[in-house]
């Protein structure tokens, strides 16, 4: 944990949900498994299929934002633009059914993360408000949120398209507390960490899987934040801080 972290008390914390809360990213690891196969199966190389589409992915971001046409389409214009590379031509019975694959990702229920609910309910017994404020479609992550089963827990719950400082503010308002009280966690430093920052908030980087999207930012958490492995630690944190 980071010795800079700040020993401010804690009143609300505000957390991610996509691999922070629940299990999001293998999904996706599962529907492009289920793509890579087809291509292969049609004869194209699965591997160097892979590599195209997780740069198309990040490229589509521009373009598709966070909305559920973004990973299909990567995988499809990745299809597409094997084909060209071989020189032959991209069969729309593949494309199809490499879109459908894809899919999936969309489908299956996200696992949650160990200890999420337990981890949850102790900061609340603990006196402590939560926030669950997570980015993406609205209808899908409504869907995962309902899934996840931890709805009861929060007081405020947020979809938002895209995370940033007046996003995170005006979670925190919403908590009926300020900045410096309300703490963020997440797993990715570029939309998680370094945003609360920036708004006044503390911080607490969950060091788990995130996609090449996210990966575009600094590569250690910034000394403002504890940096965790695991989320059961928040706890601790918020004992040892308290306490002191």
């Amino acid at each position: 944990m980071s010795s800079a972290f700040s020993c401010r008390p804690v009143v609300g914390f505000i957390f991610d949900g996509d691999d922070t809360l629940w299990k999001t990213e293998q999904l996706y690891d599962m529907a492009r498994t289920r793509a890579r196969q087809i291509v292969k199966g049609a004869g194209l190389d699965g591997a160097r299929w892979e590599e195209i589409e997780r740069s198309t992915d990040i490229k589509n971001v521009r373009t598709f934002g966070f909305s559920t046409e973004r990973f299909p389409t990567s995988c499809v214009q990745a299809y597409e633009q094997l084909c060209r590379e071989v020189g032959c031509d991209a069969e729309a019975r593949v494309a199809a059914r490499v879109q459908r694959a894809a899919h999936t990702a969309f489908l299956r229920k996200a696992p949650l993360v160990t200890r999420a609910r337990k981890t949850l309910e102790r900061l609340r017994a603990s006196g402590h408000k939560l926030a669950l404020l997570t980015k993406g479609n609205a209808e899908l992550q409504n869907k995962r949120i309902h899934a996840s089963g931890l709805s009861d827990l929060f007081e405020v719950i947020a979809v938002v398209p895209e995370k940033n400082v007046e996003v995170i503010r005006e979670v925190v308002a919403r908590l009926k507390i300020r900045p410096e009280q309300a703490c963020m966690v997440g797993n990715s430093l570029r939309s998680d960490i370094l945003p609360a920052i920036e708004a006044g908030l503390q911080a607490v980087w969950i060091d788990a899987h995130v996609w090449e999207y996210e990966r575009n930012s600094p590569s250690a958490a910034p000394a403002e934040c504890a940096a965790l492995s695991t989320l059961a630690d928040i706890p601790k944190v918020v004992s040892t801080r308290v306490n002191g």
